[in-house]
């Protein structure tokens, strides 16, 4: 049901054409004045109310909605009273609402549902309609006769003062008011109309006294309804503002048109007036602009005359120059063409000075190629006549920008130049400090060593080892790993290092135990410990090679 009536509610087009051809079936549709707001509110009056009622999650019960339903019927209600007060007859009325209720089931027999869910649905609804219908019609028969006719008495009094008081303003109005057929025969004609026209024009076609040369559906298409218009009458002096109203919109039964014309040829002479003077000012400033222009061409500097929108009035030669246009092509542009988008802030500042203030400052020009340069400029503002001016004088100052940029160029370089040199005396102390350190740790751990065995050991030969591999470590303090061999060298015992000159002499492991008196397996674990501590495990080299060619 929900989804049902939010459909009707969608096809509110679709209605709006279904009820007028009902209305029209029936015979109503040439006595109603319901406009198509009218139409569009009874169909939300019947529809809404239903909705919020299923929304609330309540059945449609029709005893149930006699009783306590008047919420639901409540438009319905209202315009029964409203029409019965004026004189609206029950069979007309609910005869309406019947084509209303036809025009709604148009819509719903086409819906797309399932036919027993369109059907029920459809049950559902007429029982709280017909409620609605059965209420109303219990209102409508609730009132007697005197208090009826005195309702209708009260209610014509209304009317014939509501419609004497609007005849009396059609008559009084200045405007002319006609009223036309759908093919323009003019049907009436309020008191200024008949003055304009005649009273004889009543019953001609109105093209006579508007557009003798136009057929009425071509002045339709031209001059469109809803919208102001003006329109010289056929004596060629006269100018009228015309408007047409369609009578569509005032009922949805009538047919045909509201011409209303005002005179507006007094107003439109002074525009002419005003125009003319506009043109010959035009002029007298065209010739004050040329009297400037001797002012402006011998200068050195570039001199420019703006309006107050920065629109180019004169240029000077120079300033053509400058921007790379002849004088006559500047003039009538924009200023704002030839400054960069970056500067355009600062000179839409500069040109809000006060009257005889000036301004001085800079800004990036570009130029009719396209060319990016900086100027100076000088601004001032000032009024001559009814007119607001501004002039400016600009220089290029790209080779003084130049110059500026080289020197801060040279002060970068100047300042990465002591960066750098900063920075190299900086790894310097660094690696002067990591030398020192590297060399008191060889000291420490190869030299000192080898001078403490040197000191311990009585045995000359040996004494001179030690002396030869100190001579070394020394020798490579200032290398990032000193001797290799050296160092290794200096890791030996002094059992492994007698080991080492036996080996050189050419004495195989047998013959130096038992020249060192040691047995064979220890020969053989001191030649496994020198060929780890010089650094020979796993390569194949031997230890006697190794030691002579050192």
């Amino acid at each position: 049901m929900k989804n049902l009536l939010e459909h009707i509610i969608a096809e509110t087009e679709a209605f709006l054409i279904n009820w007028t051809e009902r209305m029209k079936s029936a015979g109503y549709l040439e006595h109603t004045t319901a406009k198509r707001e009218d139409c569009i509110l009874s169909l939300h009056g019947v529809i809404l109310p239903v909705r919020e009622y299923i929304n609330q999650g309540l059945k449609p019960d029709f005893p149930e909605l006699l009783k306590n339903g008047r919420n639901v019927a409540e438009f319905l209600l209202k315009s029964a009273h409203r029409h019965y007060e004026r004189g609206i007859g029950e069979e007309y009325f609910f005869g309406c609402f019947k084509t209303l209720l036809h025009a709604v089931e148009d819509i719903i027999l086409k819906y797309d549902a399932e036919p027993a869910e369109k059907l029920q649905n459809y049950i559902e609804l007429r029982r709280i309609i017909d409620s609605m219908e059965t209420l109303a019609v219990g209102e409508w028969h609730s009132r007697n006769a005197a208090e009826t006719a005195t309702i209708l008495q009260n209610k014509n009094r209304e009317l014939t003062l509501l419609k004497n008081k609007y005849e009396n303003i059609l008559e009084s109005a200045s405007d002319l008011f006609i009223t036309v057929s759908e093919n323009g025969q003019i049907l009436e004609m309020n008191a200024s109309a008949r003055n304009r026209f005649g009273a004889t024009a009543i019953g001609s076609n109105v093209m006579e006294s508007l557009k003798p040369e136009m057929s009425f559906h071509k002045f339709l298409s031209v001059f469109l309804s809803g919208e102001t218009h003006e329109i010289r009458m056929p004596d060629g002096k006269s100018i009228y503002s015309l408007v047409i109203i369609p009578l569509k919109k005032v009922s949805l039964a009538s047919e045909g048109y509201v011409i209303v014309l005002n005179d507006i040829t007094y107003i439109a002479d002074q525009r002419m007036k005003l125009e003319q003077e506009v043109n010959q000012r035009t002029q007298e400033l065209a010739e004050s602009e040329k009297l400037f222009r001797s002012l402006f061409t011998s200068a050195g500097e570039g001199i420019i005359l703006t309006d107050s929108s920065l629109r180019i009035l004169q240029a000077n030669s120079k300033a053509a120059e400058i921007f790379g246009l002849p004088e006559k092509d500047m003039e009538g542009k924009s200023c704002v063409r030839f400054i960069h988008p970056d500067s355009i802030d600062a000179m839409r500042s500069a040109v809000i000075i006060a009257q005889g203030e000036i301004w001085n400052g800079e800004f990036n020009g570009v130029t009719a190629q396209g060319e990016t340069f900086p100027a100076s400029i000088t601004l001032n503002r000032f009024q001559m006549g009814s007119g607001d001016f501004i002039h400016i004088i600009l220089r290029n100052i790209t080779r003084q920008k130049a110059m500026e940029e080289h020197l801060k160029e040279e002060k970068v370089k100047a300042e990465e130049m002591n960066v750098t040199l900063r920075n190299v005396l900086k790894t310097i102390d660094r690696e002067k400090e990591e030398m020192m350190l590297t060399i008191s740790q060889k000291i420490v751990t190869n030299i000192i060593p080898s001078v403490q065995k040197l000191t311990a050991e009585d045995n000359p030969e040996i004494r001179t080892i030690y002396s030869g591999i100190i001579k070394d470590l020394l020798a490579g303090l200032t290398e990032e790993t000193g001797s290799l061999n050296s160092v290794n060298m200096g890791k030996l015992t002094k059992a492994e290092i007698q080991i080492c000159q036996l080996i050189q002499s050419g004495s195989d492991s047998k013959e130096i135990a038992e020249s060192m008196n040691i047995s064979f397996d220890t020969v053989q674990t001191h030649r496994k410990n020198i060929r780890k501590k010089l650094g020979l495990s796993g390569r194949e080299i031997s230890l006697f090679t190794y030691l002579n060619n050192r």
